[in-house]
C-alpha cells in the first residue's frame, strides 16, 4: 500500500518546475548538507548510545521514555504525522512521542505528511526518522532519553530549483558510516555532486554530517518506450533506489527504475554494491517491474525479500499490474548475490495480486496487501508461501488502502498489522502456519491520524 500512496506524492516530481514538489529548503538550511551536524550539537554522540545506554548524551529534545521501545507505529493522513512507541508487550509507551507539532533543534521544526523509518534501526541506542520528498532530512534521537544525536539534510543548498533527493532508507553500517538512498535525480547537468540522487548519499551516524561520499547508480539507469499521439517516444528511465539491506559488506538495494514523468518503468532490478570497493552491478529480475522495496528476512541473515508491484500505463490498471508484479528471494553470499525463490503474479491467474505493503516472515513466507478499487474490492492480507506458491487469506478490511505496512517480529511470532478504517493495529498471532487474530491496540485515537506503519524497532 505504502508504494501505492506515496505514488500521487512522487508525480510532484516532475511537476516540481510547475511549483508541485517545491522544495522546502528554507527551515534553518543556512548551506550544504553538512551542515547536518546542527552546528556540533551532539556531535560526539554516536557510539555512547550502545545498548540504549546513550540517554545522556545530545541535546534534550523529546520529552524522555518511561521505558524501551519495541515497536513504532507511524500514523499520518499524508499531510501530518504522528509516531507512537510501544513495548515488547505492544502496549503504548507514548502514544504521540513525535509528531507534526513537535519542535526540536534542526533543519526543520516538524514532521511533514511523507515520513518512514529505517528498513533496520542502527541497535545502538538510536532512533532514526526519515523525512522524505520536499523535507529530505534524516533526523536520530536517543532512546529512552528523547536526546537529539543530529539531524542532517539529504543534499546541499538547491537554491530555487524545486529538487528534492527524497531519502527513503537509513542503512546503517558502522558508528563512522550510513548509507541514504537518494530516490530522486536532478536533472540539472551542472548539480554538484551533493545535489546529484540517484544514488546512495554516507552519512556518519555519530554527529549526523554528511561525508560527501556518494555511490553513483546512474550505470542502472536505462530507457523505456511511451506511446504518445505522435508515436512511440524513447524515454530515460532512472535507477531510482529505495528500500536497502546490509548484509556483511554488501547492501542489496531495491530500484524501482520509473522515468522522471512516472510514464514509463524498465525491467525489474536490485543494484549491488559492495562496499569494500564501492562497486556496483545491477541484478535484473525477469518479468517484474518497480522492485524497489528490499526488506530483511527474520531469522535468516543471509536472505533479501524484494516485492515487485508492477507498472502500468494508465496507473492501477489491473492486466499490466499483474503481468510485472511479484516476489523475490534473494540469496546474499560471500561472492555474489542469487535468486533462490521468484513468485511472478502472472504465472498464478487466480492468485491475489499480493504484493503492497510487503512484510518477510520466513524463508518462505510473506504477508502482503491486494489493494482494493475503491468499487468493487477492498484490501485483503494474504499469507503467500513462495515454495509451495499457495496463498491464504489472512484478513479482509473494510475499504480499499486500509490496510498499511506490517511488522512479524520472529521472537513473539506476532504480526502486528494497521488498520486504518478502525484506527488501530490489528494483533495476530501465529496458528498452524497462518496468523489468527488475537486483539488490537488504538493509536492515539484522539489525534485523527489514521496507523499506517508498523516497524520493529531491532
Amino acid at each position: 500500500m505504502e508504494r501505492e500512496l506515496t505514488f500521487t506524492l512522487l508525480i510532484c516530481v516532475a511537476l516540481a518546475v510547475a511549483g508541485c514538489g517545491e522544495s522546502n529548503t528554507t527551515s534553518g538550511a543556512g548551506g550544504s548538507a553538512g551542515i547536518g551536524g546542527i552546528g556540533g550539537i551532539g556531535g560526539n554522540g554516536g557510539a555512547g548510545g550502545e545498548g540504549g545506554s546513550g540517554g545522556v548524551l545530545g541535546t534534550p529534545a523529546l520529552d524522555p521514555l518511561d521505558g524501551t521501545p519495541r515497536y513504532a507505529v507511524v500514523s499520518s493522513d499524508f499531510s501530518s504525522t504522528s509516531i507512537a512507541m510501544l513495548d515488547e508487550d505492544f502496549a503504548v509507551i507514548d502514544e504521540s512521542w513525535l509528531n507534526s507539532g513537535t519542535t526540536y533543534p534542526g533543519l526543520v521544526a516538524t514532521l511533514s505528511g511523507d515520513v518512514v523509518l529505517p528498513s533496520r534501526q542502527a541497535g545502538d541506542g538510536t532512533f532514526a526518522v526519515i523525512d522524505r520528498f520536499s523535507t529530505d532530512v534524516v533526523t536520530r534521537f536517543f532512546v529512552p532519553s528523547g536526546n537529539l544525536n543530529g539531524q542532517v539534510r539529504t543534499h546541499g543548498e538547491v537554491g530555487e530549483t524545486g529538487f528534492s533527493s527524497n531519502p527513503q532508507d537509513f542503512i546503517f553500517v558502522d558508528e563512522d558510516s550510513a548509507w541514504v538512498p537518494r530516490y530522486e535525480s536532478n536533472l540539472n547537468p551542472s548539480a554538484s555532486a551533493e545535489n546529484q540522487g540517484n544514488d546512495l548519499f554516507e552519512i556518519n551516524p555519530s554527529d549526523m554530517s554528511a561525508t560527501g561520499a556518494r555511490i553513483d547508480l546512474s550505470s542502472l539507469n536505462t530507457t523505456a518506450t511511451v506511446m504518445t499521439q505522435d508515436g512511440p517516444v524513447e524515454v530515460d528511465v532512472f535507477a531510482r533506489p529505495s528500500r536497502g539491506v546490509l548484509v556483511g559488506s554488501t547492501i542489496v538495494v531495491g530500484l524501482d527504475r520509473i522515468s522522471a514523468s512516472f510514464d514509463a518503468a524498465g525491467p525489474g532490478m536490485v543494484a549491488v554494491i559492495d562496499l569494500e570497493d564501492e562497486s556496483v552491478e545491477g541484478l535484473e529480475l525477469t518479468g517484474l517491474a518497480s522492485c524497489g522495496n528490499a526488506m530483511p528476512v527474520p531469522g535468516a541473515p543471509t536472505k533479501v525479500v524484494v516485492a515487485c508491484v508492477g507498472f502500468a500505463q494508465p496507473f492501477g490498471d489491473e492486466p499490466q499490474v499483474r503481468a510485472s508484479s511479484g516476489i523475490v528471494l534473494l540469496d546474499v553470499g560471500e561472492t555474489d548475490v542469487t535468486i533462490e525463490r521468484l513468485w511472478r503474479v502472472s504465472d498464478h491467474p487466480a492468485a491475489a495480486i499480493a504484493v503492497n505493503s510487503v512484510a518477510a516472515i520466513d524463508e518462505q513466507r510473506v504477508v502482503g496487501v491486494a489493494t482494493g478499487d475503491f468499487a468493487t474490492t477492498v484490501d485483503m492480507l494474504y499469507l503467500t508461501n513462495l515454495a509451495t506458491e499457495a496463498q491464504e487469506l489472512v484478513r479482509e478490511s473494510t475499504g480499499s488502502f486500509i490496510l498499511g505496512v506490517s511488522a512479524y517480529d520472529l521472537d513473539s511470532e506476532m504480526l502486528y498489522v494497521p488498520d486504518a478504517a478502525d484506527n488501530v493495529v490489528l494483533e495476530l498471532a501465529a496458528s498452524e502456519g497462518g496468523f489468527i487474530e488475537v486483539g488490537s491496540t488504538e493509536i492515539a485515537p484522539d489525534l485523527g491520524l489514521p496507523p499506517m506503519k508498523v516497524y520493529l524497532l531491532d
